[in-house]
């Protein structure tokens, strides 16, 4: 197990990194620079235009493809971690793509290590704490055709594919995430097709999909502890809590809170939450009941902190439709700004007994009439929850730059900086974004001042010198504004290689 969530992770990694409160940003490389040889580039080219799905829903949506044009950090990884530096974070949330490290079984490209490297070059030089996930919702083509996580047998390779990335950056990377938001993967992959591998109300085996990931944690976290660095690295897991609730007319409300009962026990909380403070996984199907059961041996899973990635709670009609309640405000993906849900997660999730940190949040918002205010509301809940006790030590917002979102390609503007795939705006700081600018220059880098802060804000009701805060950030922020404009350089690029 990892830390009890005693106040110090430095006493468990002997880094003293513990001690510091993340104030970050959070990525995903392929959903900013693309790459040829993973399954989610396959899955776009063989779907591709059939866009219609059961359900309302959609497999693609918008113009423009990350297989067309994209942000393409992975060739201005320089200036995507400036703009993360002059923001506040001391912290860096990506993705380590598999595809881009081993684009075939047991080949390993060397540029593309060589150029992970010259990121965390970057990185380092700014002063910037990077987080890494090993497996967010991407994974390279070769694994898919085995089957990818549909098989037990297929753990092995997950594994491996670990190992060699500690084996690569692990001297370099402390904090380390297996798999990002498992459950959400499953939904929408083997629930409503919108994600690879396109499969629809194929329950039982997104059931099996969801317990080989979790397997694949806790053997992936073994056998990173028995390797030489593996005692100093924090090896996390990262979920995705939504919860459901049911509307509309008292006669089909029955039928909404049906569905909604299952998608939190889907894809919401409550089949994490469940095996996080037991162990126990159990998969249950509708009219079939108890389908699929696991429980890991050694009790309560092996995990040195929590990934908690809220955005909302998500209002559903008894036909599936978004809603939102009154007063409440609707952002562009469906779902309200909802402050008291990040509490709630938080406190809930302290129950692991680990440090937790909010590893996404965010608001999709292309007016940018929102954003300042979402940033403001989560924020004060994060703090409002670390006064009342729960273990946050890091906020990570998404994104940095306007990119690629799955199936809802570009439409979906959730950037802190603004670019279009059409090359009319490039890394243009949003008015919105300045909220969060201020926050970061505002909240204490060190814990234990961070706690302290907090309890000040919930007994005062205000953050500890606001308004000198305010005037230290302006110039930060009018260099940032200025920075990005139309045709200051080239905008987009066509999606290259993993080299």
């Amino acid at each position: 197990m990892g830390s009890s969530g005693d106040g110090s992770l430095a006493s468990n990694d002997g880094t003293g990194k513990g001690e510091v409160f993340h104030k970050g940003v959070a990525i995903s490389m392929w959903q900013n620079s693309g790459d040829d040889d993973s399954n989610w580039t396959n899955f776009i080219k063989s779907n591709f235009p059939f866009k219609a799905l059961p359900f309302g829903f959609k497999r693609f949506s918008g113009k423009h493809s990350v297989l067309q044009t994209c942000p393409d950090t992975w060739n201005r990884y320089e200036e995507d971690v400036e703009l993360a530096a002059k923001a506040g974070c001391n912290a860096f949330r990506l993705s380590i793509e598999w595809a881009r490290i081993e684009p075939r079984k047991g080949e390993i490209d060397m540029d593309a290590v060589a150029r992970y490297h010259a990121i965390l070059d970057s990185m380092e030089a700014a002063g910037i704490e990077p987080n890494a996930t090993l497996h967010h919702f991407t994974h390279p083509q070769w694994f898919e055709d085995l089957g990818g996580f549909e098989k037990a047998e297929n753990i092995q390779h997950f594994v491996a594919w670990s190992l060699k990335a500690i084996e690569l950056f692990g001297s370099r990377i402390t904090f380390w995430a297996t798999f990002n938001e498992p459950t959400c993967a499953m939904f929408l992959g083997w629930i409503t097709g919108m994600h690879p591998p396109g499969k629809i109300l194929a329950c039982i085996t997104a059931g099996k999909v969801v317990m080989h990931k979790l397997q694949a944690h806790c053997e992936a976290y073994e056998a990173i502890k028995r390797t030489a660095i593996g005692k100093s690295l924090q090896v996390g897991l990262v979920h995705h809590h939504i919860t459901f609730l049911a509307t509309g007319p008292r006669l089909l409300r029955g039928l909404a809170a049906y569905a909604a009962d299952w998608m939190n026990y889907w894809w919401g909380y409550e089949l994490i939450h469940q095996w996080m403070l037991t162990g126990k996984f159990t998969w249950k199907v509708p009219l079939l009941g108890q389908w699929l059961e696991w429980q890991h041996p050694g009790g309560k899973p092996p995990c040195d902190w929590f990934g908690v990635n809220y955005y909302s709670r998500s209002v559903v009609t008894w036909y599936m439709k978004p809603w939102c309640l009154p007063g409440e405000v609707m952002t562009d993906m469906y779902y309200p700004i909802y402050a008291d849900g990040l509490y709630e997660a938080l406190m809930q999730s302290n129950q692991y007994g680990i440090p937790i940190y909010i590893t996404e949040t965010g608001i999709a918002d292309k007016s940018d009439k929102n954003r300042a205010t979402m940033i403001d509301k989560y924020m004060r809940a994060m703090l409002r929850a670390i006064a009342d006790g729960a273990d946050v030590r890091g906020f990570y917002y998404w994104t940095l730059v306007d990119n690629f979102e799955w199936n809802a390609g570009y439409l979906m503007e959730f950037g802190l900086y603004a670019w279009q795939p059409d090359g009319s705006v490039d890394r243009k700081l949003k008015e919105g974004a300045k909220a969060l600018v201020r926050f970061f220059k505002a909240l204490p880098s060190n814990l234990s001042a961070l706690r302290a802060a907090a309890a000040r804000l919930v007994k005062e009701g205000e953050l500890p010198d606001h308004e000198q805060m305010h005037a230290e950030a302006e110039e930060v922020l009018h260099d940032l504004t200025a920075r990005g404009h139309k045709g200051r350089r080239r905008h987009g690029h066509a999606m290259v290689a993993a080299t």
